[in-house]
């Protein structure tokens, strides 16, 4: 059990929140919502024990683990990582279907680890958290660089999971089927929604809804008390003067209920992103073919029309942003990529990495619009959240979500017709995902996308491409892949146990076929004995008794051979299948 009491989180330039006081149960399943910088990571690593710089208290019971507190590996091989804390045969067992899980082959296991990529870690770091069997999880943006087979797998874990946990992730297909209960920060408080994901924004918007009348109701009366006063104080009599004042320090009072009242957004509403209308392309805006590069693509073939979004999904390491460097000329390749009449196209992950980490965000916006007065850029860059003095921090001190959505809002003033996207999401908080989304629903252009974010690329995306054995392969769901691959997984690589246990159940049918082998030799030698008998008796009484004790054993001889055919049938198909 987790209790919080009167906590509260400053820094000398920012409140986080005050006063927060909750109790969390052993099983609660939380999700921490909120804007980029309102203090999500911070209260978890205050949960975690690795923040200490607050004022109340917090007190935990059990053993809880953060996923960020591993910050490197203590062993050469994901097997030997695991196994150094599989103290049991059953976390043994827990390791082994874990790893198998996140979609590491058995070969993969005995790898160094320092030729994984980041995804990979990470997934490594997030499975050992399952197998230490912690009472409570902390996790922070568990599904970044995650497939979408891995966030599968993961959901998988927590939904199993004995324990609580309380987690951070602008997933909200992941947040859907994983949290029962959600915790926002805003305007400096921690709310507390006991309901699921859906439910949590129809409540969090009545709420909204109830506090604008509260405060359209209190700002009413602030203006009916202001011009009494004023009438009052008009007329300059002693009596009036006295009515007067005592308004006054009535108005005082709802003024301060006024600055008082708890209210869930800090800023408007809505953080509306709008994109440039395109110039149109031709019909075909790309034609791929026949493209490899090295060992992980070959023989890619695809074709991209006018008005397309197309997502790209398949496991980590597949070459999806192989691909996406392809298209976009970033790298050598065999085969050939055909652009379109008019194409205007832009990768975002470029202009992420072209940032200048010296230059305010005024700095980078100007650059597109040398042309333009300072207030259009000033509300330019209000549009993608970076409203008052915000537009004048430095691109260093900027979280990756918003150095996302900056090179987003430079990209856009190109006015692209293609956009390529790589995961545009890491990083970013749910109000900004939904807005982006809303954007490329709205946007007349094309849209090739990576990204994990299953509610996105259904939502926004009308093809779906996955890379199979290095291939491209058009489904009908983004999904689809990993059942696939799960399928094909089984049929070709069965993991450890299930080749135990097929071990197991063909030593005991072989050691059964045995027996009953054995058993039938016995029995023909027997009504072998018997017919003999039988050909030197002519007593009826003897006959008849040796033509029962015939059929009792030409009956079980029988039932013997059907066993055995029954018998080696399963272990053919065992034994093609090991």
């Amino acid at each position: 059990m987790i209790t919080i009491s009167n906590l509260s989180i400053s820094f000398p330039e920012k409140t986080l929140f005050q006063n927060f006081n909750v109790s969390v149960y052993p099983n609660e399943k939380i999700g921490l919502m909120g804007k980029n910088g309102c203090g999500k990571s911070t209260l978890l690593k205050a949960v975690a024990g690795t923040f200490s710089d607050y004022t109340g208290e917090i007190s935990v019971q059990g053993k809880v683990l953060y996923m960020d507190q591993y910050r490197t590996f203590d062993a050469r091989t994901p097997y030997e990582y695991y196994m150094k804390i599989a103290d049991t045969p059953e976390k043994e067992k827990s390791a082994r279907s874990i790893l198998k899980g996140l979609g590491f082959s058995e070969e993969d296991w005995h790898r160094d680890i320092s030729t994984f990529s980041g995804g990979e870690k990470t997934k490594l770091h997030i499975g050992r958290l399952f197998v230490e069997e912690p009472d409570f999880l902390l996790l922070d943006e568990p599904t970044n660089f995650l497939d979408i087979e891995s966030i599968e797998f993961l959901k998988e874990l927590l939904n199993k999971f004995r324990g609580g946990y309380i987690v951070i992730s602008h997933d909200r297909d992941f947040l859907r089927g994983v949290c029962k209960k959600f915790w926002e920060i805003n305007n400096e408080r921690v709310w507390v929604f006991d309901t699921d994901f859906d439910h949590y924004h129809i409540e969090r918007q009545r709420i909204i809804e109830t506090q604008r009348r509260q405060v359209a109701n209190v700002q009413r009366e602030v203006d009916r008390l202001r011009t009494i006063i004023d009438r009052y104080k008009k007329w300059g009599r002693e009596k009036f003067v006295k009515q007067a004042k005592s308004k006054e320090k009535m108005l005082e009072k709802m003024l301060e209920e006024l600055e008082n009242m708890p209210n869930l957004y800090l800023e408007e509403e809505d953080k509306k992103i709008e994109i440039p209308t395109p110039e149109n392309t031709g019909y075909v805006v790309l034609d791929v073919k026949n493209v490899s590069w090295e060992n992980l693509l070959r023989d890619v073939n695809f074709t991209v029309y006018n008005g397309d979004k197309i997502a790209i999904v398949g496991p980590n390491g597949s070459g999806k942003t192989t691909l996406l460097k392809i298209i976009t000329n970033k790298i050598n390749y065999e085969g050939n990529v055909l652009v379109g009449y008019n194409v205007k196209m832009v990768y975002l992950e470029q202009f992420v990495d072209q940032l200048d980490l010296e230059n305010t965000v005024f700095d980078e916006i100007f650059e597109e619009m040398l042309d333009r007065p300072d207030y259009v850029i000033r509300a330019y860059a209000g549009r993608f959240g970076f409203k008052g003095e915000a537009v004048f921090k430095s691109v260093g001190e900027l979280s990756g979500g918003e150095r996302q959505i900056l090179a987003l809002a430079k990209v856009l003033l190109r006015k692209p017709n293609v956009l390529i996207l790589d995961e545009p999401t890491n990083h970013m908080d749910l109000e900004t995902v939904e807005a982006l989304e809303d954007a490329l629903k709205e946007y007349r252009g094309c849209v090739i996308m990576v990204s994990h974010d299953l509610e996105l690329i259904r939502n926004v995306c009308n093809r779906f491409l996955t890379i199979k054995s290095g291939t491209i392969v058009e489904v009908n769901e983004p999904i689809f892949y990993s059942k696939e691959r799960e399928r094909a997984e089984k049929e070709k690589n069965v993991d450890f146990e299930e080749r135990k246990k097929l071990k197991n159940q063909l030593k005991s049918m072989k050691r059964q076929m045995e027996e009953l082998r054995t058993r039938e030799e016995e029995l023909y030698k027997t009504i072998s004995e018997i017919e003999s008998e039988m050909h030197t008796h002519t007593d009826y009484v003897k006959l008849m008794e040796l033509m029962n004790m015939k059929d009792a054993c030409e009956r079980e001889l029988l039932s013997i051979i059907e066993k055995l055919d029954e018998l080696q049938l399963k272990v053919s198909e065992l034994e093609g299948s090991d």
